[in-house]
C-alpha cells in the first residue's frame, strides 16, 4: 500500500493502513436497514396513536432519504434543486440534493467517521496520520472493492517515534484557524 501512497512516512512507517471507503451506492439497503430497525423500536399503530418524533423518524427513512438520493440521470437532481432554490426563497431548506452534492454529503460523513477513528485511536495511545494523496484506483483494485465504492482517506496509525517522523510536530497556531462569533 505505501508505493499506492506515494510512498509517504506516514505510509511506509506505519503498523496500519486504514482504508475510509464511501458507499453512496447503498443508500437503499442502509435507509431500509434503519427503518426496519425503527420499526422494530415503533411497531405500526395508527398515525393518531404515533408520537411526533416516531412519525418524524419514520418519514426521514422511507420518503426524505429516497427522495433526497435518488436520481435519473441528473434530471431529477436539477428538478430538485430548482424546487429548493424557491422554496430556500421563503424558509430555510436543505438544499444538497444534486448527485453531485450528495458525493459531498456522503465523504463529509466519511471524513467524520474517520475522524471519531483517530480521535479514539488517540485515546488508546495510538497516532494516526490521515492521508488523502494516494492512487486511489490502483487501491479499490487492490482491494478489490466494488464500482460505486470511492476511496475518502487511508489513515496510518501506530506507535510515534519520539523524534516523529520529520522532526518536532507541527501545528497551525489555533489564533488563526479559529474565530470567535458574537458573545
Amino acid at each position: 500500500m505505501a508505493p499506492l501512497c506515494f510512498n509517504q512516512n506516514a505510509a511506509r512507517t506505519a503498523q496500519q493502513l486504514v482504508v475510509f471507503v464511501t458507499r453512496k451506492d447503498l443508500w437503499r439497503s442502509r435507509a431500509k436497514a434503519n427503518l426496519d430497525m425503527i420499526r422494530q423500536m415503533y411497531p405500526e399503530k395508527p398515525k393518531d396513536q404515533q408520537s411526533r418524533r416516531e412519525r418524524v423518524i419514520k418519514a426521514y427513512y422511507s420518503k426524505l432519504i429516497p427522495n433526497v438520493y435518488f436520481d435519473l440521470f441528473g434530471l431529477y437532481g436539477w428538478l430538485k434543486y430548482i424546487m429548493v432554490l424557491i422554496t430556500g426563497l421563503f424558509r430555510p431548506i436543505y438544499r444538497e440534493v444534486r448527485a453531485k452534492d450528495m458525493r459531498v454529503v456522503v465523504h463529509k460523513t466519511c471524513g467524520l467517521a474517520a475522524q471519531n477513528f483517530m480521535i479514539s485511536m488517540a485515546a488508546i495511545g495510538y497516532d494516526t496520520c490521515p492521508m488523502e494523496g494516494s492512487d486511489t484506483w490502483r487501491v479499490k483494485r487492490l482491494l478489490d472493492l466494488p464500482r460505486g465504492a470511492e476511496i475518502n482517506m487511508i489513515v496510518s496509525w501506530g506507535i510515534r517515534k519520539p523524534e516523529g517522523v520529520y522532526g518536532e510536530r507541527f501545528r497551525i497556531p489555533f489564533d488563526e484557524i479559529y474565530r470567535r462569533m458574537g458573545q
